[in-house]
């Protein structure tokens, strides 16, 4: 019982909840002020004037007319015929405005959206115009924004889509193969970096000292040669006579009885 009675509360509630929001929801709507007709009859008019007049404009009409917005420093014309002239080319002539429908932007501003049919496809432009008040009182409705919105079929879009997405993707390889490249030449910088260094401590040494030459050794002085053999014995066949001599003197003897050795020196 107690859980049936928790549920049917719970149900109230959320309705009751359901009912307020719907009562705010509505309360809202009903704040909104209708457009009069004479705005909606400007805006609609204003808006076909404008998109007949673009379409009618030439190459050299175009370049006058942004020569002329920019003297008079009017953005709203400078974007309309940038807008305008990066559209035309996919539109081709004009052929017959479908639609025009008229809303309120804010408080003080409406919008209009033409949807006309071109050589090549459709277009959708958009009229935005705020009501300003002049100095003698009255009102009137000055453009703040005009844009050219060409119909696309869906082919198309994906078409562009994937154009773009290869792009993309394309600029981002090329992007990493430059840095890659700037990374791999780090290496050659520091090779002659340190070349440079190289070259330049070994300029500013000082130069080494000459080796020592080396001198051929003086040759020995010649060992002195014995006599000749001749020479030699002659003189010992003299002593021998001299000293064989003596002893025969002094003993005596008949000198051919002495009989004289040499002794030989090892």
């Amino acid at each position: 019982m107690k859980q049936n009675m928790k549920r049917m509360l719970l149900v109230l509630c959320m309705a009751v909840c359901f009912f307020a929001l719907s009562a705010c929801g509505s309360a809202s709507e009903e704040a909104v002020e209708p457009i009069s007709p004479e705005i909606e009859q400007t805006m609609s008019d204003g808006a076909k004037s404008y998109l007949e007049q673009f379409a009618s404009y030439s190459d050299e009409d175009l370049a006058a007319q942004l020569k002329q917005a920019e003297k008079q420093k009017n953005t709203v014309i400078e974007s309309a015929i940038s807008s305008w002239t990066s559209s035309k080319d996919d539109l081709g002539k004009m052929g017959e405005i479908q639609s025009v429908t008229v809303e309120r932007a804010d408080d003080d501003s409406y919008t209009a959206v033409v949807q006309a049919s071109f050589e090549k496809r459709d277009l959708t432009f958009s009229l935005t115009a705020e009501e300003s008040v002049s100095s003698y009182g009255g009102t009137s409705l000055v453009p703040t924004e005009l844009s050219f919105v060409v119909n696309y079929s869906f082919g198309e879009k994906m078409e562009k889509a994937a154009l773009n997405t290869l792009m993309g993707m394309g600029t981002v390889f090329l992007v990493l193969i430059f840095i890659s490249l700037i990374i791999s030449s780090f290496k050659k910088v520091n090779e002659i970096e340190a070349n440079v260094k190289a070259k330049k401590a070994g300029a500013e040494a000082p130069a080494a000292a000459p080796a020592p030459v080396q001198t051929a050794a003086p040759a020995a002085a010649p060992a002195r040669t014995a006599a000749p053999a001749a020479g030699n014995a002659a003189n010992d066949g003299e002593l021998v006579a001299v000293i064989t001599a003596a002893i025969a003197a002094a003993t005596g003897v008949p000198a051919d009885s002495v009989n004289i050795r040499s002794i030989t020196r090892k």
